[in-house]
């Protein structure tokens, strides 16, 4: 390949990688759907109690969440950014403590995700039981979750900035 075609390639993953987005979504998908009256919406299976959840976003929007636990999203930047770091080989170092990074922040929303379900179906098991009292509790670490979400959210926003900085930085110094 010569220098023009890889200039082209590592322009097209800089493109691709910017269309990568970062939304601080919360993870609405967790909530317990409630209905008119405010109480949790579920169903019965055997002895247990399964409840109604808000609906995933629509999968084209996952499909470019960076962050998203429920779609391919995070392997695919993780692959752009593995086939960035063999176009760049110079950079490649720099690139891989990206992609480290990246995996680390993910792997901690992931469990974010998990502990946020949790705590949802927690409090709309107190809706059920009328137990006010660890409901207030449930909230409060609820919001801690929410915060460190968002925190988390942020640093992949940055991740992805400095790399399309990066990027950008070797496609200058390459003109």
């Amino acid at each position: 390949m010569n220098q023009m075609e890889d200039l082209n390639t590592v322009q097209q993953l800089l493109k691709t990688l910017q269309d990568f987005q970062v939304v601080k979504c919360n993870m609405h998908h967790e909530r317990v759907l409630t209905d008119l009256s405010n109480n949790p919406m579920f169903r019965k299976q055997d002895d247990a109690i399964i409840f109604d959840r808000v609906n995933l976003c629509p999968m084209k929007d996952r499909k470019l969440r960076l962050g998203c636990a429920h779609s391919p999203v995070n392997i695919n930047f993780e692959r752009h950014l593995k086939c960035l770091a063999a176009e760049l080989p110079e950079l490649q170092d720099q690139i891989l403590n990206f992609t480290s990074q990246f995996k680390t922040v993910v792997s901690k929303i992931y469990m974010l995700d998990h502990n946020v379900g949790h705590i949802e179906r927690d409090l709309a098991m107190c809706k059920l039981n009328s137990d006010d009292s660890k409901q207030e509790k449930l909230n409060r670490n609820l919001e801690d979750l929410k915060v460190q979400h968002r925190l988390f959210m942020t640093r992949l926003s940055e991740i992805k900035s400095d790399i399309e900085g990066l990027i950008v930085a070797d496609l200058n110094y390459s003109n």
